[in-house]
Order: structure tokens, then C-alpha cells, then sequence
């Protein structure tokens, strides 16, 4: 297994990544209170960042049940991209796994740089 490395709030295009998101009942009236379900641990490929939104294609989900739930979670549709804002991802403690090869990381480095746009 690949050490996943902190993302620290930047991205770029074709980064791996992955991050815990948790699950929502359903609200039955605009005033009752969130009630946590379970949990889902998403990796996905960065396809585009267009300034506060980040857009993903799913790689893999795996939903996990909280203790209070008996109902089978719906799973998230590979062939619906992700959309996420960038601030609310940041929150999540996202982790990104390191670019392979023998000049993988400087090659993600040039690619992030700002002086090429």
C-alpha cells in the first residue's frame, strides 16, 4: 500500500485522493435536528479545479453503517462526477497519494506551479 500524503489545502489535477466523508438521515421537517448514519471513505481522481470547486471521478466508496442504522446506505455512482468545494474538502483531512516514478513529486511540482499558467 502507497503512504497517503496531507494535502493541506492544494490541488492538483490527477491527484489521487481520499477523504471521510459522513452520511445524513433525511430530514422529515425543516426542523428537525441532523442525525449522523454511517460514514463513507471516497477515493477519487482530481479531473478539474476551478477556483473554489474541485471535480472528481470516483474511484472507490466504502459506506459503513453507524450503530443506530439497520437501513442499507445507498452507494455514490461511479459515472456521476464528484463535485466538492474547496473550503468544505479542507475540513475533511484529505490525504493524497504520492505520484509515482523516479521524478514523480517534481513532476506534480511543475504541474502546481503557478508560473506556468
Amino acid at each position: 500500500m502507497p503512504k497517503w500524503i496531507p494535502c493541506d489545502g492544494k490541488f492538483t489535477p490527477s491527484d489521487i485522493c481520499r477523504w471521510r466523508e459522513p452520511v445524513w438521515k433525511p430530514k422529515v421537517r425543516k426542523t428537525s435536528k441532523p442525525v449522523m448514519i454511517g460514514e463513507r471513505l471516497i477515493t477519487a481522481q482530481l479531473t478539474h479545479c476551478d477556483g473554489d470547486w474541485l471535480e472528481f471521478t470516483l474511484m472507490s466508496c466504502e459506506t459503513t453503517n453507524a450503530e443506530l442504522w439497520w437501513k442499507r446506505i445507498p452507494e455514490l455512482k461511479t459515472d456521476k462526477p464528484l463535485r466538492r468545494s474547496r473550503k468544505s474538502l479542507a475540513k475533511r483531512n484529505p490525504e493524497r497519494r504520492p505520484w509515482g516514478g523516479k521524478d514523480g513529486e517534481g513532476a506534480r511540482a511543475i504541474t502546481a506551479s503557478r508560473f506556468l499558467s
